[in-house]
């Protein structure tokens, strides 16, 4: 049978890019609104800002591993050349941007003496940085040389796959940083989230899965390509509502809120998108005779 797995395979620096980036950048984002919230200490924001690592780590992780595609480094100089005209370049612009504004907010934060005002103003611009960067990569594979890649699913479907592991993982940061209000309000807010996120995805990829079919080119139909695009959409949703299972059971049930749940949570919702970010590259089927 016809698959695509050896394309997925062949791409896999990207499946990671896609699938720890915008869960990364998203959960930065969760973090740094704690961190602004009115009622926290000075203390605790200071805790929070070092803990913004975590995932800024996570997001450092998968733009590093999508690097590794350029071949070589020198090549990055071509890509920003095209910043406005190509979104393969526009993403990797505003990936460049939101790293060394976030790298760099964090760093100012071992400083003797830092500025609150400037510190403040420098985490909402990350964050900013970081929602653009996060949209520029859904919208970075319309290429309408691939016919698969080129439907409104395909933007949609990263930007809620963000939303799905970003607060996931934002959760388990807040906990580990020792944030306390993220085993009430906070933390149900952030997993309720996640929650909703997930069920507009499996159901937008369940109207993906109904069109594969109806995608071809000369030689084969998407469909052909990911001939297990259902159970994969299976395994997402179950991984998904394992992970934000997990927190549910300590935020509204009698289970603690633990490092070790928080970070359980995560990594089953992250593993859940990276088998939807395989299938995605899977799909991968050019117009005319190619795939």
């Amino acid at each position: 049978m016809i698959s695509g797995f050896d394309t997925a395979l062949g791409e896999i620096t990207l499946v990671l890019f896609t699938t720890l980036a915008p869960s990364g950048v998203v959960a930065f984002i969760c973090m740094g609104l704690s961190a602004l919230a009115r009622g926290t200490s000075d203390a605790m924001r200071q805790r929070l800002n070092v803990f913004l690592g975590i995932p800024l780590v996570v997001a450092m992780v998968g733009l590093v591993a999508s690097a590794t595609h350029l071949g070589n480094p020198a090549n990055a100089l071509y890509v920003f050349i095209g910043v406005g005209r190509s979104p393969l370049s526009t993403e990797v612009f505003f990936a460049v941007v939101f790293l060394a504004l976030a790298g760099l907010y964090w760093l100012y934060n071992f400083a003797e003496h830092p500025r609150v005002r400037l510190q403040r103003a420098w985490l909402v611009l990350a964050m900013l940085a970081g929602a653009v960067f996060v949209v520029a990569v859904g919208f970075a594979y319309a290429a309408d040389t691939i016919v698969s890649w080129y439907t409104v699913y395909v933007p949609v479907n990263l930007v809620i796959n963000a939303l799905v592991g970003g607060p996931v993982l934002a959760v388990a940061g807040l906990r580990i940083a020792g944030y306390e209000p993220v085993a009430g309000r906070r933390g149900r807010v952030l997993v309720v989230v996640a929650a909703l996120a997930l069920a507009a995805n499996v159901a937008t990829f369940g109207l993906q899965a109904a069109d594969l079919g109806t995608i071809e080119n000369s030689y084969l139909t998407a469909a052909q390509l990911v001939p297990s695009y259902g159970l994969m959409i299976g395994a997402f949703g179950v991984l998904g509502i394992a992970g934000i299972g997990l927190d549910v059971a300590a935020l509204w049930g009698r289970a603690r809120l633990s490092v070790a749940r928080t970070a359980g949570a995560a990594a089953l919702v992250l593993g859940g998108i990276f088998i939807m970010r395989f299938a995605f590259y899977m799909m991968h089927m050019t117009a005319g005779l190619g795939v």
